[in-house]
């Protein structure tokens, strides 16, 4: 996948403004950067692996013995991966995560050094709030990589506070090398594996699977085909509801409601001819009608 600018949120600008003294790490000094050898064939095009390897290192959902393995190669600036998040990953969690037909791992490929600085801070927090942090990172991007101050600094602080991190455990984090160096390895290891240059970059047991955006109906067909040539078979998919239609020459009413059907034995309504007959005098009523309270208002969680 070509790498270009509508894959990036945030950008370069201003990066000094976000580790102070302490960017040397951040722009990809050679000690972060170790060379890893790209498997090229003869014609020097890179030649990606079919194998892969899940490490303690790695961050995992799902049971180890799952029949399917999706590794996720993404950048924490990356709209397209965003809207994985936002609008795929939850439905593949519960549908093929969760029940333990897929185990999922997410590995860092920040294509930028803001990306790269989102990571190491997720990386500072606690093992088990990683997936989380990544998730509300996701939710929000395009609130925090583009702050009205320009300070992108204070945003990614911010959102590692409301991660659970405080500002002092925040400026220990960006005080060291030592992850950054992570993740840039396994950036640079990706690369040269599997010929990974954009991202998000999906591979199902070592295989390609795709990249860039995927809508989850397609997704679905792939995992189910997947499954089935394993010898897992799932429960077929519901049938989308089918549109009823009117019946032939029937006009519906103005208001855009169905009129009931009439019950079985009874008679359908007389077509009126000439002058309308008076409808007859409504009993008052004995009750009075219930009074609705109004919907309480709220905010949706991010």
């Amino acid at each position: 996948m070509k790498v270009d600018t509508p894959y990036l949120i945030a950008g370069a600008v201003g990066l000094l403004a976000i580790l102070g003294g302490l960017a040397f790490w951040i722009w990809g000094g050679g000690s972060a950067d170790p060379a890893t050898p790209t498997q090229t064939a003869a014609n020097g095009e890179c030649v990606a692996k079919e194998t892969y390897e899940v490490s303690a290192n790695d961050y995992v959902l799902g049971k180890a013995d799952a029949p399917l393995t999706i590794i996720e190669y993404a950048s924490m600036t990356c709209i397209h991966c965003a809207r994985f998040s936002r609008d795929v990953y939850p439905t593949l969690k519960s549908e093929y995560i969760d029940t333990g037909y897929v185990r999922y791992v997410f590995r860092e490929f920040p294509l930028d050094e803001v990306a790269l600085t989102a990571s190491v801070v997720g990386r500072c927090l606690a093992r088990d709030q990683y997936l989380s942090y990544v998730e509300l990172m996701y939710h929000e991007l395009e609130n925090w990589a583009q702050p009205a101050d320009n300070d992108l600094r204070g945003s990614i602080k911010e959102m590692a506070r409301r991660a659970g991190m405080s500002g002092d455990d925040f400026e220990k984090c960006l005080s060291t090398e030592t992850d950054a160096k992570k993740v840039v390895e396994i950036r640079s290891k990706a690369n040269a594996d599997y010929c990974i240059s954009g991202t998000p970059y999906f591979l199902l047991d070592g295989k390609k699977l795709f990249s860039g955006e995927m809508a989850w109906s397609e997704l679905d067909d792939k995992l189910r085909a997947a499954l089935k040539a394993k010898g897992v078979e799932l429960p077929a998919k519901a049938p989308a509801a089918p549109a009823t239609a009117p019946a032939d020459g029937a006009v519906p009413p103005a208001d855009g409601t169905t009129p009931a059907a009439p019950a079985d034995g009874a008679a359908a309504p007389a077509p009126t001819t000439g002058a309308a007959t008076p409808p007859a005098a409504t009993p008052p009523a004995t009750t009075p009608p219930a009074t609705t309270p109004a919907p309480a208002s709220g905010t949706p969680t991010p």
